[in-house]
């Protein structure tokens, strides 16, 4: 899926990301987040589920202000931004998670969902890939145990099933599988 408004999500997203890396891997930021927009288009979302897969990460994880997106996407694809960033890491992580969580929870269309559910197959195939290469000290990267990132990833599983049904929670299902044995081999 190619527009005008799906290039300048690129820009947008390339300005706020720039060339930063990923926790977890050699990958980029930006890369993530295009992974992301590509899983959201391939399950049949429309261009501004695209957009906002694109940007997902950009309130969370860089200095882009919100406003910058209302004006350039509206105010829709903000809120679908809004509604899969999580708190700031001033925060416990335990309270961020919950707190993704609950905002998912009430999100009013299932755009949102999808976005959440794109970016959880993506962290999730990446986790596989890294457990099943470093094994648990792929682990000691990140701010959370690997019990605590089971928990993370079967919660925001959970939910999303418990209020939706579509084929990405389908796959999204298929990789949390992947990543619990993964995780268990690794221990």
């Amino acid at each position: 899926m190619f527009s005008p408004q799906v290039e300048l999500a690129v820009t947008t997203m390339l300005e706020a990301h720039q060339l930063r890396r990923r926790k977890a891997g050699h990958a980029f930021e930006a890369t993530h987040a295009l992974a992301v927009a590509m899983i959201v288009g391939d399950f049949g979302f429309g261009e501004r589920a695209v957009v906002a897969a694109i940007l997902h990460d950009t309130l969370e994880d860089t200095t882009l202000e919100r406003d910058v997106i209302r004006e350039r996407f509206g105010a829709r694809v903000l809120a679908i931004v809004t509604d899969v960033t999580e708190p700031p890491r001033t925060v416990p992580w335990r309270r961020r998670k919950e707190s993704y969580i609950e905002r998912l929870r009430h999100s009013p269309g299932d755009e949102a969902r999808a976005v959440a559910s794109a970016d959880k197959i993506h962290n999730l195939s990446s986790m596989v890939t890294g457990l099943d290469t470093e094994g648990v000290r792929f682990a000691d990267i990140f701010s959370a145990r690997l019990d605590e990132m089971v928990w993370y990833q079967q919660q925001v599983h959970e939910m999303l099933s418990a209020a939706w049904t579509h084929p990405i929670l389908d796959e999204h299902g298929r990789q949390l599988d992947r990543f619990l044995a993964a995780s268990r081999d690794a221990q």
